[in-house]
């Protein structure tokens, strides 16, 4: 019997047991040889293992996969779409004119733009497409923004100075590039004329004043009843440079007409009046020499010497105190032309600059309870020869009634029927006397005038202005003219006297309820309307709040200057024709064309 052969080294198993799972590459079998055949010949073997890229991810994420391409049908609808909607906000935002909506149309703009570009763009160039868009939608919307901005009002200003307060008095001449002079409740004072500001050095108590002409400025020392008395200082105002001294004379200035100023003076007890040829002073040391002189009592005290009454101001026509003989220059800043001297036993009388004699005849009686004051001529046409300033007095009787009448050089121009009796208020200006108060017997207010149109007393306007439109706001009134707006929507001027309409503008009144601003406001002196109305929006991103601001040439209604603004404004003064000073925020700015 013949054994089986031995079993290879290294592969007997215990008996009744399995092989374990093959976990890794089969080892090599070495084959059995034969006896008879060649000696086994070992191979050994290939496995093929898989290539490992450079960067493998070894967490077992999926590789990246490239995005597809972007559909170039999907990024045109984008576009068109984006685009619509830009258009229709655009032209929604126009109707309705909401700002929102036309800054969303420049949005939507950039955003369809962007888009559109996407289709013509390598995919990698995504963020280039996305740039351009918000360039454009800045483009579309920050211009447009910025233009509707109101500019800023002291970029064209003529000056600026620091805001006026209550306390404060502003002075100019109705005239062309008249100056302007500001008395800070201080004393201290500035002046303006044009772009230039030149301060003025003054304390409490003295007097800074303006000549008729605007040619001169006077300051007034030792007004309080100093034993000295008062000093009169004479600058002239050059173009472009400061203020000249001319010259310095004691006493308290009554009146200058040209070179001619009359002064009230007293040394030891008596008092005189006298007159100086400015033209004469050399240097502002030099004491100009009197022309002449006359005796003028023994009351060295301003304060208690009676003086002419403030033109343009409104007065009490009965039972007040008389004005002083320095209360007219401090109340107005400006030195009339003609001097009116009040004699106790003759009444007020008109001297001669020239020669101190008195003019024509005598304009009150002294037991006569009245206001004098010397005003501009009455409007009218032009003609060759400007004409002179007007004299006006207004007498009352016992139960108020009165009487205004009116001078040049002495004589009489007209003298108007005694008003009805009652309690009023006069304002003497321009050649007419407006008087506003109640009737005896009547509790409502009115107002009245005289005027060289006729001798009775009428309602501002007269009848004519009775049958124009409704009258809804007030601009302002002097003896010239009164600005009204009325229910049309028109800024009208009326002759005060005759009603004569001088001019029209339009105005946005009805505009202001509706964007919630203040109605129709303004300021009427000095040859100039000052107006501040809403400003109609004709856009969408222009401000709600926004206001037109014009300066109308009061005789003939030509708007100056005209300019919307923000903010809070206000204005002070009209100064000069043409001219205007308002307060935006912390400062006062002088417009001017």
């Amino acid at each position: 019997m013949r054994s089986a052969p031995p079993s290879p080294t290294g592969t007997s198993r215990p008996c009744a047991s399995s092989a374990p799972p093959t976990t890794t590459a089969p080892r090599a079998e070495v084959p059995v040889a034969a006896p008879d055949d060649e000696p086994p010949r070992f191979e050994l073997l290939q496995f093929e293992l898989p290539e490992s890229p450079e960067h493998e991810d070894t967490t077992g994420a999926e590789p990246p996969r490239e995005d597809p391409p972007l559909d170039a049908t999907t990024a045109l609808g984008a576009a068109v779409t984006l685009l619509a909607l830009a258009a229709l906000s655009a032209l929604l935002g126009q109707h309705f004119l909401w700002g929102w909506l036309r800054i969303l149309a420049g949005v939507l703009g950039g955003a369809g733009v962007g888009a559109a570009l996407l289709m013509v763009l390598h995919r990698r160039r995504w963020v280039l497409a996305g740039i351009a868009a918000a360039l454009l939608a800045l483009v579309l919307t920050v211009p447009a923004v910025l233009s509707a901005r109101a500019a800023p009002l002291a970029s064209i200003a003529l000056a600026s100075i620091p805001a006026l307060a209550d306390d404060d008095r502003v002075t100019s001449l109705p005239i062309q590039d008249s100056p302007v002079l500001v008395q800070r409740a201080d004393g201290s004072g500035e002046l303006l004329r044009g772009s230039r500001v030149d301060e003025i050095p003054a304390q409490a108590g003295e007097i800074l004043a303006l000549s008729a002409e605007g040619t001169r400025l006077l300051r007034v020392t030792g007004t309080t009843g100093e034993a000295e008395g008062p000093t009169t200082t004479v600058l002239d105002l050059p173009p472009d440079t400061v203020p000249v001294p001319l010259t310095a004379l004691d006493g308290a200035p009554m009146a200058l007409a040209g070179d001619l100023l009359v002064l009230r003076t007293c040394t030891e007890g008596t008092c005189r009046i006298s007159g100086h040829d400015l033209s004469l002073a050399s240097d502002g040391s030099t004491a100009v020499p009197a022309l002449w002189t006359i005796s003028d009592g023994t009351q060295s005290d301003p304060g208690a010497v009676r003086g002419a009454d403030p033109a343009g101001i409104p007065l009490p026509a009965t039972g007040a105190q008389p004005a002083g003989l320095l209360d007219a220059l401090r109340s107005t800043g400006i030195l009339p032309e003609i001097a009116l001297v009040h004699d106790p036993a003759q009444g007020w009388v008109q001297l001669d600059p020239a020669t101190g004699f008195p003019q024509g005849q005598v304009l009150a009686r002294p037991e006569q309870d009245c206001r004098i004051a010397s005003t501009a001529a009455p409007p009218g046409p032009p003609s060759l020869q400007e004409p002179g300033a007007v004299v006006l007095t207004v007498c009352s009787q016992d139960d108020g009634a009165m009487t205004a009448t009116a001078h040049r050089d002495g004589s009489v121009l007209w003298t108007s029927e005694p008003s009805p009796a009652g309690e009023w208020m006069v304002t003497l200006d321009q050649g007419r006397v407006l008087a506003a108060g109640t009737e005896q017997g009547s509790e409502v207010s009115g107002e009245i005038v005289a005027g060289e149109a006729q001798s009775a007393w009428t309602a501002p306007g007269g009848s004519v202005l009775q049958q124009a439109s409704a009258l809804t706001s007030r601009i302002g009134i002097d003896g010239a003219r009164m600005v009204v707006t009325n229910d049309a929507g028109q800024l009208v001027a009326y002759d005060t006297a005759d009603g004569e309409n001088t001019w029209t503008s339009a105005v946005h009144d009805e505009a202001a309820a509706a964007q919630g601003v203040p109605g129709v406001r303004g300021v009427l002196g000095a040859g100039s309307a000052v107006v501040l109305d809403p400003a109609v929006r004709t856009a969408p991103l222009d401000a709600r709040d926004a206001r037109r601001l014009r300066i109308f040439d009061a005789a003939t209604g030509e708007v100056r200057i005209e300019v919307v603004v923000e903010g809070d404004l206000e204005p002070v003064a009209a100064v000069g024709v043409g001219a205007a000073l308002v307060t935006e925020g912390d400062r006062t700015l002088l417009l001017s064309r």
